[in-house]
């Protein structure tokens, strides 16, 4: 098949249907898709690797497996709420050297906004909304948590 040909047509319906070239990539899944995000956790110095698909990685000689994602719970509670064009994520956490949060990230299907935290510090972040369809966040303890940001939205209230 002529890639020019097929490249100048596909260019052409993508006009007449007012589609960019991530929408049209969103709707046919063919992006490098942040969405399907892997994100490793070293055990011994707590390095945070993110990958954007299947990969091999090591840390101090061990070999990590990507952190599955889990629904919140009673003890990891998130808080998002819209400030103007960005969200501000809060998350009921004890902050200590033993025991903390150590970053949170929002996936849209085309960027990741990551924000590493620190023992001691605030478990809070803010980032821009613009095509967030999840966020996440780790615990050094109980592992990777995930949210998609509208169910929690203003959660406060519930």
């Amino acid at each position: 098949m002529n890639q020019y040909v097929t490249g100048a047509v596909i260019k052409e319906l993508r006009e007449k249907y007012h589609l960019t070239q991530a929408e049209l990539a969103e709707k046919l899944n063919v992006s490098a898709n942040m969405m399907r995000s892997k994100f490793y956790v070293c055990p011994v110095c707590g390095n945070i690797i993110h990958s954007m698909g299947e990969a091999v990685i090591q840390c101090h000689g061990i070999i990590l497996t990507p952190c599955q994602a889990e629904e919140t719970d009673e003890n990891h509670m998130i808080f998002i709420e819209r400030v103007e064009d960005e969200y501000y994520i809060r998350i009921e956490h004890d902050m200590t050297k033993q025991h903390y949060i150590s970053f949170i990230a929002a996936l849209s299907s085309d960027k990741i906004q990551m924000v590493k935290l620190y023992p001691e510090g605030n478990a809070e972040a803010r980032v821009k909304i613009s095509g967030v369809r999840k966020i996440l966040f780790y615990c050094n303890r109980d592992g990777l948590f995930s949210v998609a940001p509208v169910k929690e939205i203003d959660d406060r209230q519930s």
